[in-house]
């Protein structure tokens, strides 16, 4: 029975006493600094727990289930794990402890799987859009605060270490606190972009280069007006935190400036990979990344932690990120300070449950080790398929960790997902469901294999483009478009397929793919089905850097140049990553010869590009190849992203062997480490 108040003197029952009447009689819980402290006692025939505030006293009920072996894979029963004992026996014990974290949390899970996990803890505010803190009006009377961007004041973006920004947002929050003084903390990271000013500001840089952006870190600038803000907040309310994003091209450590004590960086490691774990140096810049964790740690009291807790712009592909997260976690405590587990997430526990556990789990103690937490998860979760669903992840993991492929989306997973890769993971999962002895057991199985599933259908697409077989790609495409959003629909209670309340229908993973690669399978179906396709995709060509942009004045571009010295490459496999241009942000040229049979005549000819990451200038023979956009204007080169493009080549080719040449050049930062050419290349004929 629950009872409010004590039991009665004549209670024969264990009595189990909670919160207010456990600290009366056993005196207040050891103070945790952000009042989170908990107590745990047995005793007397009678169990007592209690905590420092009513969440801190959820602590204690959620920390003695976990003694009990009681366990939270994903939301819903379906990720629920309890014991079946005829007598449940408590030791002895008084035990105080509190979370080693100020904060834990995920993004997208259900409040109960949250609070069953003891997610929680005063958070650290650290989003993008603080340009909005500064006054519109500020901007019209004192003009001189606007950002210089291409030699123009911006009519939104302003000087960082002007002192004006920094008192207008310090009168923010003190305004703020005024009105909600217990508000734990405000971020004074700015809009989300790489745009900076580029007059006064760049005065205020410490010249440290960041190679994986190609660009003068801008954390230096950024601590000026940090530190101002702080030191203006911190006088009055000295316990409100100021977080501040490590992240773009200010997620180096500064160099120069010192960090205010109330300050505390959130680390987003956007650029870097998602794969890897930390310590693999084939990773090309797994070695800047550890010396920043380092470089954090010890610039300030407390950090944050937002890691990615997904593949980006991909979540469809499975992603256990067992020996990343396994490896990256631990070390952020020992060397990066971490205070704050605020990854960001999906709702994606399909792909990525292990991951959402291990960090929550870690995040209470990281004493815990890894690997016991994982094994634990695959003998709890999957009961008699614990060794063939143990055996798949392991295979998927590996897949990811150890294929030397450090690109984002799924640009690189024809060079990752082999047909060997993909047949050996399904015959785990089949082995996996002939294992399973009981309708729950068969449920957790069928939704790693619906998801590995989906992955199929995924890697048949980037296939079949890449193959040639291109009549029913856009069918195909919405079929697996419309299988998302059932599987989204389906699984909505365990928060997987990346189904969120602000998507609708469509799920992020059905927008991730209708951005990055519907339109070209699209396309490519309108080449094969209305239009006549010469020969197959153009997939291997040569190809060489020109990063001081001289290969056109060169002659590279002409039909009888000599390129036999050049490398080669597969574009339908390998991203700029995958031919050690991972950090390049410059151009490449890409030359490959084509026997073509002469066109009927009237008939018109067209280069088709499938999709390019960033400026793509084309020549057939040697002659430049304008493009033709939209609007019917004629330019210079085409510049996408992850689009299709075709080119009037009729006037430039010839029968028999034609030569053609493209100038590629990344022109932006999109964290994928593509570049150039991304997809097959065609020749085509109007119907």
């Amino acid at each position: 029975d629950i009872v409010a108040g004590s039991p009665p003197a004549d209670e024969r029952r264990t009595a189990i006493v909670i919160g207010e009447l456990a600290t009366d009689t056993l005196g207040e819980p050891a103070k945790h600094r952000t009042g989170q402290g908990l107590r745990i006692v047995a005793k007397d025939g009678r169990l007592f727990l209690t905590g420092e505030s009513d969440l801190a006293t959820s602590y204690a009920i959620y920390t003695l289930l976990d003694q009990l072996g009681c366990r939270w894979y994903m939301p819903s029963s379906l990720g629920e794990v309890l014991p079946s004992l005829a007598t449940i026996t408590i030791p002895a014990q008084d035990r105080a402890t509190a979370p080693a974290t100020l904060h834990r949390a995920i993004w997208y899970c259900d409040n109960d799987y949250a609070r069953r996990n003891r997610a929680g803890g005063p958070d650290l505010a650290a989003g993008h859009a603080l340009e909005n803190t500064v006054p519109k009006a500020l901007r019209e009377t004192h003009p001189e605060i606007r950002a210089q961007i291409g030699g123009k004041p911006h009519p939104h973006l302003v000087k960082w270490t002007h002192p004006l920004v920094a008192k207008a947002v310090a009168d923010s929050i003190l305004e703020r606190l005024a009105k909600e003084p217990r508000t734990p903390s405000f971020s004074l990271s700015p809009d989300d972009g790489a745009v900076w000013d580029e007059s006064d500001d760049t005065k205020y840089d410490a010249g440290d280069f960041d190679p994986a952006i190609q660009a003068v870190s801008k954390t230096d600038r950024l601590m000026v007006f940090a530190n101002r803000v702080a030191e203006q907040v911190a006088p009055r309310y000295p316990n409100v935190k100021l977080g501040i994003l490590a992240y773009a091209d200010y997620t180096r450590p500064p160099v120069r400036e010192k960090l205010h004590p109330s300050i505390v960086p959130q680390f987003a490691p956007i650029t870097f990979s998602r794969a890897q774990p930390m310590s693999d140096d084939r990773e090309p810049n797994n070695s800047a990344i550890r010396k920043m964790v380092t470089g954090w740690g010890q610039a300030a009291p407390a950090t944050s932690y937002y890691f990615y807790a997904f593949y980006l712009a991909e979540v469809s592909s499975p992603n256990p990120m067992i020996r990343k997260w396994g490896h990256d976690i631990p070390f952020i405590y020992a060397q990066g300070n971490c205070q704050y587990w605020q990854p960001e997430t999906m709702s994606n526990f399909e792909t990525s449950m292990h991951a959402l556990y291990l960090g929550l789990r870690m995040a209470w103690d990281p004493q815990q080790q890894p690997t016991a937490i994982i094994d634990e998860l695959h003998r709890n979760f999957y009961g008699a398929a614990a060794q063939p669903m143990a055996g798949y992840w392991d295979h998927v993991d590996r897949t990811w960790v150890e294929t030397p492929e450090f690109a984002g989306c799924g640009f690189g997973h024809l060079r990752r997902w082999t047909p060997e890769k993909l047949a050996a993971g399904r015959k785990l999962l089949d082995e996996a469901t002939s294992a399973c002895r009981t309708d729950l057991e068969r449920q957790r199985v069928q939704l790693a294999d619906d998801s590995f599933a989906l992955f199929e259908q995924f890697m048949q697409l980037r296939r079949n483009l890449a193959d040639g077989r291109w009549q029913s790609l856009a069918t195909d495409a919405a079929r697996y478009v419309d299988r998302a959003k059932e599987l989204g629909q389906q699984y909505q209670p365990q928060f997987a397929f990346a189904r969120m309340a602000w998507t609708g229908e469509r799920t992020v993973n059905v927008r991730y793919f209708e951005a990055f690669y519907k339109k070209t399978y699209d396309d490519a179906a309108r080449v094969m089905n209305d239009a006549v396709r010469l020969g197959e995709p153009l997939r291997h060509w040569r190809y060489q850097k020109d990063e001081p942009k001289q290969g056109e004045s060169a002659g590279w571009s002409r039909a009888e140049f000599d390129d036999s010295a050049w490398k080669t490459t597969d574009c339908a496999i390998d991203t700029w990553s995958a031919l050690g241009l991972h950090n390049y942000m410059g151009s490449v040229w890409y030359r490959t010869s084509v026997k073509i049979a002469a066109p009927a005549t009237g008939k018109r000819c067209h280069l088709w590009l499938g999709a390019t990451d960033g400026r793509a200038k084309v020549f057939v023979n040697g002659q430049h190849i304008p493009w033709k956009n939209d609007k019917g204007e004629t330019v210079d080169s085409f510049t996408g992203f992850c689009q299709p493009a075709s080119f009037d080549i009729t006037n430039a080719l010839k029968p028999g062997e034609n030569q053609i040449s493209l100038f590629c050049t990344r022109e932006f930062i999109n964290e994928l480490g593509t570049g150039g050419l991304i997809a097959p290349v065609a020749i085509y004929v109007n119907r």
